[in-house]
């Protein structure tokens, strides 16, 4: 698997999510203290897909339908339950880059 720039650095407003798609993935990118997120976009609660409009506190997101709470780091989550594809980010220069999504 290799990545794919999907934003430029610019884009991204710090504490501020952003749908993107890399192939057939609906991706919510989030920058946090300076570093880039990239998390599954749909909640597994209702599969809506509307984590890059979710409310932050810290380095958690919460679903703006039903409350369900995913942290950035890991996907898991610490309200509801399930969790959300993370996937790896490299950032080079103005060029955001994300981890293509494998064979499900």
């Amino acid at each position: 698997m290799g990545f794919v720039a999907v934003a430029r650095l610019s884009d991204l407003p710090e504490g501020h999510g952003r749908r993107v798609r890399v192939g057939d993935e609906d991706i919510a990118l989030w920058r946090v203290g300076g570093r880039i997120y990239a998390v599954g976009n749909v909640c597994p609660h209702q599969h809506s897909a509307v984590l890059h409009q979710a409310i932050r506190n810290g380095l958690e997101i919460t679903c703006p339908m039903h409350g369900w709470t995913y942290s950035l780091e890991t996907g898991t989550a610490t309200v509801g339950s399930g969790r959300v594809q993370v996937y790896r980010v490299v950032v080079d220069g103005e060029s955001v880059t994300v981890e293509e999504p494998g064979p499900r």
